[in-house]
């Protein structure tokens, strides 16, 4: 995904399961053959139905990876599951360049990693708050030595940017700029009893004079 413009936030949380994540989102799994029980990566660049929509897969480590191509708002939901044990929630966007990675404890927001190219311009990228684990204090050493050095990404953008995906990839195994783990699989959550059927959009002034369909 990393070639094209897009935005992903994710939520992994150890030791929540499948059902208590539904329960606690009011949401239940689409058992439609192409949604449920998927390997590999949900192509939310060629589907756009894909998008506003939350999916979630089992990571190794008993880590319970939910993840979709969605708002603030619904991040602000997904955020909500970190109150189930040990948590990180990420967000990158390749419109602005911006990703962010934020780790919980009992709850409670125990740190938060920053890159934003767009508002900061120039100067220090990346921001760090709160108390960070060693290790992960490690990565960021390495990423902004390798910065300093003049050495770009793999992906096109200041190496700075893969911070946050570094460090979930440290906590729990998932990186947005690595394919996932082998044998990841993937279902996709919908509301309870199904999502309402989306209505055309209404014809402009053009299409209706012309006839146009």
């Amino acid at each position: 995904m990393d070639d094209v413009n897009y935005m992903l936030v994710w939520i992994a949380v150890q030791g929540l399961s499948p059902d208590e994540a539904s329960a606690a989102l009011k949401m239940e799994v689409s058992q439609s053959a192409e949604t449920c029980d998927v390997p590999g990566w949900p192509d939310f660049i060629n589907r756009p139905d894909y998008h506003d929509r939350i999916f979630l897969g089992q990571l190794p480590g008993n880590w319970l990876l939910l993840f979709g191509n969605i708002d603030e708002e619904q991040k602000d939901f997904l955020a909500e599951l970190a109150e189930f044990g040990q948590a990180f929630v990420g967000d990158i966007s390749r419109i602005g360049n911006y990703a962010e990675g934020r780790g919980y404890k009992d709850g409670e927001e125990a740190w938060v990693v920053d890159y934003d190219l767009e508002s900061r311009g120039s100067g220090d990228l990346l921001t760090v708050e709160g108390r960070l684990p060693k290790a992960l204090h490690a990565l960021i050493a390495e990423a902004r030595a390798t910065e300093a050095q003049g050495q770009g990404s793999a992906i096109g953008v200041d190496v700075l940017f893969e911070v946050p995906g570094k460090l979930s990839k440290a906590i729990c195994g998932f990186s947005p700029h690595e394919e996932p783990p082998e044998g990841f699989r993937w279902s996709m959550l919908q509301r309870i009893g199904g999502e309402p059927e989306s209505k055309p959009k209404p014809k402009g002034l053009l299409a209706r004079l012309f006839g146009v369909r």
